[in-house]
């Protein structure tokens, strides 16, 4: 009779998650419920890291080897699971998650072949949802599995037929191409042609101030003129939609002059008040795109920054699984969230009915909650960091935010006309009851007007201003991932991958919190383009992650859909090979070489850019060129005052990973992965205030 050292051998992903388990499961020895609880430190299984490792003559089969430097602890996970009754593989319920469980499967298995080998998944590391997810055991789910690979084997073959022909365009074998991140980099690239082609408009605006009875300043925006619209709206059609701007009907000094001074003689009367009372809504709770946008533009925190923090908040069972696309919360979350509402809030605040939101992304497959809190109370605050901690309370604030009740507001529009029909308003809100906006506690609003209709108005002010139309605004890592999903590219577990990698492959470079090409990467994305039109269409990739998730759904055959893919990218490979012009990538500069004096140019390899000589190869001169960020090293001078203090510039590690260094270095050797740095909003689509509150206008 075997003799079983541990009844159940449990494994997660991540030391973590593995910690917090132990918690859950505390000390339980008894027959049935010992445990031993480890991790597997992420993927165990992948394709070779140096070769294709993909037979594209035998359908596709996939190679698989064991990663370097994994070896020891595979051999650890086989000699634990031949001491266990049964091996329950905990890892995450998404693709990747069962991809690891798979490959652990098949790799005890190879060594164990009796092992009883159970799958779990759970949406929240909970006490309640480990308990449940033992009962509901299943085995791993190999149309998951086979979505997961496919989607690797796609990103291998683009990898790694088509990084070469960048290799022979460009001279630099350290260059590389992605199925989904050379998409990203052109929605970037386009918007920067977009804006360079956008010619600039000159145009004025009025602002008045009107002494009106009881109102001594009512401050008002010129919107007719003559009883004729003052603004017009122009549409641009751009690569990605279409972007509006507002004009308005003078456009010269002296127009407006003439104007003004006719404006000033005229007499006014209050020609309308019009007030309504309209319920704001509160916003759906966070998916991870949306999550990823609002801590983009409220906290300047990368895509790549949210998800590293999410992902501590799950592993240490603060909050549910943080990829999805779902809008649901469950019913048993909800039960508690609106007793968490009348609790703290009263009665009153609570909404009538349990509110539900309608997905309104066509993509979506909401195979999970959307991310909310596991503790309604919020008392684990006291002991989470403080970039955790705002995250955290966004997350809880959206979450609870559902179950109360609208706010109203009462929105107030004044007119103020002239004779001639010249016409001024202004618009101001008051909330009449908090509602949602209770929970966020720090709401501002203006105040209505105690103003009727038929009084007299004094201009006692008026000024015109000169303004510009701007070009379409940049991507941001929000407004692009918000594009990403919109069109159908990408799926919650890859926005943020997509989106950092073109950024550390130096393709795209982040000016405060726009997204601008590299010289590089805008030429990457216009021989990308042209040369495999169809591979790197955006209809076309948003079309692949269709048949990924049909794969998943157990209705599209992951061999043929490779094999169709494969097809046009070799057609496509053969008439790109007929292309072998080669492309510089360089910049100008006014600096000369110290030791030849020739015209020093900028160019790029794979740890950054650097100055080289014109002349070379009779001059090897070289030095580095430092991007300077404009932030002062935090370390240098501590407790000596006489010594520099320097600035943070950007570095790359061996493999190409962005870091900040002092500038002084050796003298000083400070280093951080994340740039604290207060920088400008530029063109963010929605006001700051709304994003904070998180409000729905009904």
């Amino acid at each position: 009779m075997v003799q079983w050292v541990f009844m159940q051998l449990l494994i997660v992903e991540s030391p973590t998650k593995a910690r917090t388990f132990g918690k859950l499961m505390g000390s339980a020895k008894h027959d049935d419920k010992a445990f031993e609880i480890v991790s597997s430190m992420g993927h165990v299984r992948d394709l070779p890291a140096k070769k294709l490792g993909v037979d594209v003559e035998h359908d596709f089969e996939p190679i698989y080897e064991v990663l370097q430097g994994k070896q020891k602890l595979v051999s650890e996970l086989i000699s634990k699971a031949k001491k266990a009754k049964t091996v329950i593989l905990a890892t995450d319920p998404d693709r990747e998650g069962e991809a690891i469980a798979y490959h652990l499967e098949v790799l005890i298995k190879e060594k164990v072949p009796k092992a009883v080998i159970k799958r779990i998944v759970f949406h929240e590391i909970t006490q309640s949802a480990l308990e449940h997810a033992l009962t509901q055991s299943r085995d791993v789910n190999i149309h998951l599995f086979h979505a997961q690979q496919a989607r690797r084997i796609l990103d291998r073959l683009v990898g790694y037929k088509v990084s070469p022909y960048l290799w022979t365009r460009f001279s630099k074998r350290w260059l590389s191409a992605g199925r989904v991140q050379t998409v990203a980099l052109r929605f970037v690239v386009e918007r920067e042609k977009e804006r360079n082609g956008f010619a600039t408009q000159k145009y004025f605006t009025f602002n008045a101030e009107f002494n009106a009875g009881s109102v001594p300043s009512l401050i008002c925006d010129l919107e007719k003129l003559k009883s004729e619209p003052f603004f017009t709206t122009k549409k641009h059609e751009l690569f990605d939609g279409s972007y509006s701007i507002r004009v308005s009907n003078i456009s010269d000094e002296k127009m407006a002059q003439d104007e003004s001074s006719r404006l000033n003689k005229e007499t006014y009367v209050i020609s309308e008040v019009k007030e309504e009372v309209v319920a704001r809504s509160p916003q759906p709770p966070f998916t991870t795109s949306t999550l990823q946008q609002f801590a983009s533009t409220n906290f300047g925190y990368s895509a790549k920054r949210t998800m590293s923090i999410a992902q501590k908040l799950y592993e240490n069972g603060h909050i549910s699984y943080h990829r999805t696309d779902s809008l649901t919360l469950s019913d048993e979350f909800v039960s508690r969230a609106r007793s968490q509402v009348t609790n703290t809030y009263g009665a009153d605040y609570l909404h009538e009915t349990n509110r539900v939101y309608k997905n309104k992304n066509s993509h979506a497959q909401e195979a999970h909650e959307a991310i909310r809190p596991t503790d309604v109370e919020q008392s684990v605050i006291a002991e989470l960091a403080p970039e955790a901690a705002k995250l955290y309370n966004a997350i809880y604030a959206r979450a609870i935010a559902t179950q109360m009740k609208d706010a109203q507001v009462r929105r107030q529009k004044i007119v103020v006309e002239s004779a001639l029909r010249d016409q001024f308003t202004a618009e101001h809100e008051q909330v009449e009851f908090l509602g949602f906006l209770k929970l966020y506690g720090d709401h501002k609003d203006t105040r209505t007007l105690a103003i009727k209709q038929g009084e007299k108005a004094q201009l006692t002010q008026l000024t015109h201003t000169e303004k510009q139309t701007l070009p379409p605004p940049r991507y941001t890592e929000a407004t692009l991932i918000k594009t990403l999903e919109k069109r159908g590219i990408g799926r919650p577990s890859t926005y943020a991958p997509i989106v950092s990698l073109i950024q550390e492959r130096q393709y795209v470079k982040k000016e405060e919190r726009s997204l601008a090409p590299t010289e590089l990467g805008a030429k990457i994305s216009d021989v990308l383009s042209e040369s495999f039109a169809q591979v790197f269409d955006v209809t076309f990739t948003a079309h692949m992650e269709e048949d990924l998730d049909r794969i998943a759904q157990r209705s599209e055959n992951w061999k043929q859909m490779i094999g169709v893919f494969y097809a046009s990218l070799a057609k496509q490979l053969e008439t790109a090979s007929k292309l072998t012009e080669k492309i510089r990538v360089e910049e100008t500069t006014d600096e000369k070489c110290p030791e030849c004096s020739k015209p020093l140019v900028i160019k790029m390899s794979r740890f950054g850019k650097f100055y080289a000589c014109t002349g070379f190869p009779d001059c090897k001169f070289t030095k580095q060129f430092l991007q300077k960020t404009g932030v002062m090293c935090p370390e240098c001078g501590k407790g000596e005052p006489a010594s520099p203090r320097g600035e943070l510039v950007v570095r790359f590690s061996k493999k190409r990973r962005r870091f900040y260094a002092c500038d002084q270095y050796p003298a000083c050797k400070y280093t951080t992965l994340w740039l604290k740095k207060e920088s400008k909003e530029q063109n963010e689509p929605a006001s700051k205030e709304k994003e904070q509150a998180g409000v729905n206008d009904a």
